[in-house]
């Protein structure tokens, strides 16, 4: 385990692994060998007797800085010691400690550590082992005054303390006293998630006008009498996509004797955006003109309305809410626009 007290685990002594390898014993993986068997060498189990014992963490697996918790239990009355024998092969007195010295432990479950102190899996990485020694007798395992020195004394190599145990057992007898183990494994923290991209700022949003109210001017030659120069006037209101327009054309004289206009040619037509990029559209009209005709020669006197399609093809520019467009129209000739759109 770690240091709010010295490395925190029971692993089993290393020449014990040795050992049991030589004697060509399991042949599972390493790991297996290692859970299974090397706890065994620090104490040599005793035959089974009336004391039982066993011991367990609350996970298998911990991050270095976890909290670790051990539960443990025994069917009698005894005085427990609990070792830790971490990866480096150093072994530590967890049980009893400065903060926890009453080790008489009656039977039944209990939980470890008990209040004003924390058992926290420091390291180095690998797996650790706990192993727990049950005795109705009192041990001496630790060297007086170690407590004043570190709260989780440090015993030393595996080897050293189990020649220690093996000397402090000879004295009790067999039933009286018992041992179990457990094992973990202490890794590297688990980094945290990288932190979520800072979202993009948002782009403000377009200005979009809604409201189209224009005006134009037109000039070309009178399709019925090509060599006169006519100019015309308009307008048109809607959206910036999509509106209805008017214009009134002053027509020359009817080529043939007799007849004369009653009114300019009116027109009315829809307006449409057909592509738009950016600032610049193309935009199209269609729609229908209409003139009322007299006969003003010997009677009988009568008169007409003569009605024609229009189409319109132009491209504009916006600025603003300024908007200036250009197109040919097919009774018109050129027509020059300009319009508000807010």
């Amino acid at each position: 385990m770690g240091q709010v007290w010295r490395g925190w685990g029971v692993k089993l002594l290393l020449f014990f692994a040795l050992m049991v390898a030589g004697w060509g014993l399991g042949v599972g993986d390493a790991q297996a060998q290692e859970d299974e068997l090397l706890p065994l060498g620090i104490i040599v189990q005793p035959e089974p007797g009336e004391l039982e014992v066993w011991i367990e963490t609350d996970q298998r697996r911990y991050d270095l800085g976890d909290e670790v918790t051990i539960r443990f239990g025994l069917n009698r009355d005894a005085w427990v010691y609990i070792y830790n024998l971490d990866a480096d092969g150093r072994v530590s007195l967890l049980f009893p400690n400065r903060f926890d010295r009453q080790n008489r432990v009656r039977a039944g479950t209990h939980r470890l550590p008990r209040r004003g102190y924390a058992f926290e899996a420091a390291g180095p990485p690998g797996v650790e082992y706990l192993q727990i020694i049950a005795s109705r007798t009192p041990l001496e395992l630790s060297r007086e005054g170690a407590w004043a020195q570190e709260p989780f004394p440090d015993l030393g190599a595996a080897g050293l303390l189990e020649a220690k145990v093996r000397s402090q057992l000879r004295t009790v007898p067999a039933d009286d006293w018992a041992v179990a183990w457990t094992s973990f494994r202490v890794g590297r923290p688990t980094p945290p998630p990288p932190p979520p991209a800072p979202a993009p700022p948002a782009k403000p949003k377009a200005w979009e006008p809604s409201v189209h109210l224009g005006l134009d001017v037109g000039w070309g030659p009178d399709p019925e009498q090509p060599h006169r120069i006519i100019f015309s006037f308009g307008g048109d209101v809607g959206s910036p996509d999509l509106g209805l327009g008017f214009s009134l054309r002053l027509t020359g004289e009817e080529p043939h004797p007799g007849w004369y206009q009653r009114g300019p040619e009116t027109e009315l037509y829809g307006r449409f955006t057909l592509v738009r990029s950016g600032s610049f559209d193309v935009r199209t009209g269609v729609g229908l003109a209409w003139q009322a005709w007299a006969y003003g020669g010997s009677p009988p006197f009568r008169s007409e309305t003569r009605v024609r399609p229009t189409f319109l093809l132009g491209a504009g520019f916006r600025q603003g809410p300024g908007y200036t467009w250009v197109g040919y129209h097919v009774r018109r000739g050129m027509v020059l626009g300009v319009a508000l759109q807010f």
